[in-house]
């Protein structure tokens, strides 16, 4: 029998609400997965999402999941780079940076360099705490996680979270700054194809749709 959502959990759970609705814009906030386990068209996008991260069994869900809550996933090579950037001036940056020919390696070392010292603490721990608890709720859908395992990570990824960040606000930002860092520039993209909104467009959406959830930061 699945365990029922108390407020905790739910509270919980929305740590990955945002980095769910971009992936999945039907997903059902409120449930342990986000999916209708009964609809084929739903399970098949977590599998096919699982498997662009290279998840294909419990194990490997496992091995991601420790690699999201050690910070080797995103903040290891993101703090490594803003490191070496604390000693740059900005002409020594700017040599860097025009002496790179990848777009995407010019995006990263501009965002690096521009929060090389606002992240020093945080780094990206709210993005990876948001993709560690994406990744159970995806592999709930495929049997790869039980909802008894699943409450004991959210709780641990709860604490994790809240002692990092001080409001929703606040992480919610991290979380963005992650998939940009990730994925390339994002918050400023002009040149999107139609219909293809940013995360930071379903931040705004987000905090529209469930404003409630996201106005008191509970420790």
């Amino acid at each position: 029998m699945t365990q029922d959502i108390t407020p905790k959990i739910q509270n919980q759970l929305n740590l990955s609400a945002l980095i769910l609705k971009k992936n999945h814009k039907n997903a059902a906030l409120k449930s342990w997965s986000g999916f209708n386990l009964k609809d084929a068209m739903h399970v098949k996008h977590a599998e096919r999402l699982l498997t662009m991260y290279g998840i294909k069994s419990g194990l490997h869900l496992r091995n991601s999941l420790q690699r999201y809550e050690s910070g080797q996933m995103v903040s290891h090579t993101f703090e490594k780079l803003a490191t070496a950037f604390r000693n740059d001036t900005s002409k020594t940056f700017e040599a860097k940076y025009q002496a790179l020919e990848s777009p995407k390696t010019k995006n990263t070392y501009k965002m690096v360099w521009k929060y090389r010292f606002s992240l020093k603490n945080q780094k990206l721990r709210g993005y990876e705490m948001a993709m560690y608890i994406f990744q159970m709720r995806l592999g709930l859908v495929l049997d790869f996680i039980t909802t008894e395992e699943m409450m004991l990570r959210l709780e641990e990824a709860y604490n994790i979270t809240k002692s990092t960040f001080s409001s929703w606000g606040e992480f919610h930002r991290n979380v963005c700054l992650g998939d940009e860092y990730v994925l390339g520039a994002t918050e400023l993209d002009v040149s999107k194809f139609p219909g293809t909104e940013t995360l930071w467009e379903h931040y705004q959406r987000l905090h529209i749709a469930h404003a409630d959830w996201f106005k008191e930061w509970k420790k």
